[in-house]
């Protein structure tokens, strides 16, 4: 009686947990999952703060003034022995600057012919399935496709402007007392305002389309109607259009820097007689 008694004890018991086990998860689970209104004021205020930080380092970048020097001479020693001119840095820098212009312009030119030649064949392409023409989806497509290349031609532009705008302040932030620590929070500072900035605007664009897609896809969320799969992929053509812009940046950039490298190179070893592997 006695085993009996502790046996249906045993079986009352692990009935109670084994109905807790299935029920706490998916309460705690139901709990955790926020409505739609939270995600998309997540996402927004996400994007905001990234874009508000971006533009609050650059801030603090632009308060570096090329008009003296830190110590509030003319000159400084940016190297033992070498004294730089402030004003010939600003001439430095000023070169750099119209020369990164001219190839931002020219770059970005050739992007806006792509972009529209490739969104036209995208639209077609993405249209014609099955033997049929679906020129709305294919239309979103080409929408998503332009805007995820003017997207990764803002952040770009953004890029390269800011990395020109810290260079020169970078080298007097070097010449200053605390040299190590300066320029590389200058250096530091520039660098995550290109990297905040993209992220918070690509965010915030993506978020913009997908909404506005969702008023065309109304049963998006509708389960067997297939529309949340139109959906994305109508969202693909964003990717697709900043991985593209992207690779243009990748290659041209990467000509105009090494472009850059060795004018620089040039310039020390013939104009400044500076020997090779100098620390200068």
């Amino acid at each position: 009686a006695r085993s009996r008694r502790a046996r249906r004890h045993f079986e009352r018991r692990a009935s109670h947990d084994h109905a807790s086990f299935n029920v706490t998860p998916r309460v705690a689970m139901a709990d955790s999952i926020a409505s739609p209104a939270a995600t998309d004021a997540f996402i927004i205020v996400s994007s905001i703060i990234g874009i508000l930080f971006a533009l609050f380092q650059f801030k603090l970048v632009s308060r570096i003034s090329l008009s003296g020097a830190p110590g509030g001479g003319n000159q400084e020693t940016l190297v033992s022995g070498v004294n730089i001119d402030t004003s010939k840095l600003i001439g430095i820098y000023e070169a750099i600057r119209e020369g990164a212009d001219s190839f931002l312009k020219a770059e970005y030119t050739i992007c806006a012919y792509f972009i529209l030649a490739f969104g036209i064949v995208v639209l077609l392409l993405v249209s014609y399935t099955g033997g049929e023409f679906h020129i709305e989806e294919g239309g979103l497509t080409a929408v998503s496709f332009v805007a995820g290349g003017v997207t990764s031609i803002v952040s770009g532009l953004i890029g390269m402007k800011v990395a020109v705008f810290s260079n020169a302040r970078t080298t007097v932030m070097a010449a200053g007392p605390n040299a190590w620590t300066d320029a590389f929070n200058t250096a530091f500072r520039a660098g995550s305002v290109m990297g905040f900035a993209l992220v918070g605007l690509s965010m915030l664009v993506l978020f913009i389309l997908a909404h506005f897609y969702t008023l065309h896809f109304t049963k998006w969320d509708v389960e067997g109607s297939g529309e949340a799969l139109k959906l994305t992929e109508c969202l693909a053509g964003y990717g697709l259009g900043g991985s593209a812009i992207a690779l243009f940046g990748r290659v041209g950039g990467g000509i105009y820097t090494k472009a850059a490298d060795v004018g620089a190179d040039l310039a020390g070893k013939v104009v400044e007689d500076i020997p090779e592997d100098d620390p200068r």
